[in-house]
């Protein structure tokens, strides 16, 4: 049992530092709050457990206060894709899981001790144990599927609001660090039956899913410390009667955004929004996006790395760039990856960048 000390002491401190650190994290979102209180929550977990193991013994050794963590990775990811304001007032609604175990825990008096588990002659604490763990199983299951589902969702939209693709916005790491705490209770749970059988217990099972939560913790600190937020609220945009002037704005539109792309290049900033363009030109997220849907057909994405691509072209056939690496150009004409750059240019023209190259070349040749 002392060998597990060290995760509950890092794992407090890991939890509460990254907490402190968020907290101080410039341009917080509703996100960032909400994963502050989680933090605060893993170290509270952290504590619990290692004052349970070392002082104070008597205490429910039951999973309890974990039963928080399918909730808060939710609603999480729910405030990160939001594009409104969301409220938590139903929050409650989903931690009934950790209130039943509480109230369980309260009733049943005395603490659960891991070595009077057996799963043959100990008849109540065995089951309840194995209650506790399965429940859990459960509400971890059913928390990261419509997580999933929400990222899901979010990832077929990322083309309406943004031109190139990363770690952050796709929210990838969300599921990557989820599967720390379904792996860390599935290691548990299998021992914990193999050890209930044999009524053999040379380490509480739910070490092993501290173990997890420990890995878990260091994951959503670093991730989330560099999380931005994804989407600023704007008020939707009042629908004013049709009349001559409105069209005669709306035919013009184009032309517009046209002349602003050409002239200022927005579409080099490799990580730019549809928000940071519309705060550019001066019009709202709602006129551009209804522009591009219904006048182009194209989406944000699409609209950005068509000039993109365009840009590369001229600089992939121009002498003065003979110098720079195929990297160089893809970075300097707006694009934040070399897997992105080469499939998005191969898929608008058919060749691979360097082809597109030494095919200009060669016809260059032929007609001098």
């Amino acid at each position: 049992m002392t060998d597990i000390f060290p995760i509950y002491h890092i794992g407090l401190i890991q939890a509460w530092f990254a907490a402190l650190l968020v907290y101080r994290k410039p341009n917080k979102g509703a996100a960032d709050n909400l994963l502050i209180v989680w933090l605060f929550v893993i170290g509270f977990e952290m504590l619990y457990s290692l004052i349970n193991a070392v002082y104070l013994k008597w205490l429910p050794d039951l999973i309890i206060i974990p039963f928080s963590y399918g909730p808060f990775l939710y609603f999480y990811t729910k405030l990160l894709i939001s594009k409104k304001p969301t409220k938590l007032s139903n929050i409650h609604i989903h931690l009934s899981p950790l209130y039943l175990f509480l109230i369980i825990s309260i009733l049943w008096g005395s603490p659960i001790d891991i070595n009077s588990i057996n799963f043959y002659h100990k008849g109540s604490i065995t089951w309840l144990a194995l209650f506790n763990f399965t429940s859990f199983l459960v509400v971890m299951l059913y928390y990261w599927w419509i997580s999933l589902k929400l990222i899901s969702r979010h990832n077929h939209s990322l083309g309406d609001h943004f031109s190139y693709r990363s770690e952050s916005i796709m929210l990838s790491w969300i599921k990557n660090s989820a599967l720390w705490i379904l792996t860390g209770f599935f290691a548990s749970g299998i021992t914990f039956l193999v050890f209930s059988t044999q009524n053999i217990f040379p380490f509480n099972p739910i070490e092993l899913f501290h173990l997890g939560l420990l890995v878990f913790t260091f994951s959503i600190s670093y991730y989330g410390i560099h999380q931005p937020v994804l989407y600023q609220y704007q008020k939707p945009q009042k629908l004013d009667v049709p009349s001559k002037e409105n069209t005669l704005k709306s035919d013009k539109f184009g032309d517009m955004l046209y002349e602003f792309m050409v002239k200022n290049k927005p579409y080099l900033n490799n990580e730019l929004t549809i928000q940071d363009l519309a705060d550019q030109v001066g019009v709202t997220t709602q006129e551009i996006s209804s522009y591009l849907n219904k006048d182009l057909g194209v989406n944000f994405f699409n609209y950005i790395n068509a000039f993109r691509i365009n840009e590369a072209k001229r600089r992939l056939v121009d002498p003065k760039y003979d110098n720079e690496t195929l990297l160089g150009i893809a970075f300097d004409s707006g694009f934040n990856s070399k897997t992105s750059f080469n499939t998005l240019f191969k898929k608008e023209t058919g060749m691979t960048p360097s082809e597109y190259k030494k095919a200009f070349r060669s016809s260059n040749k032929k007609s001098t």
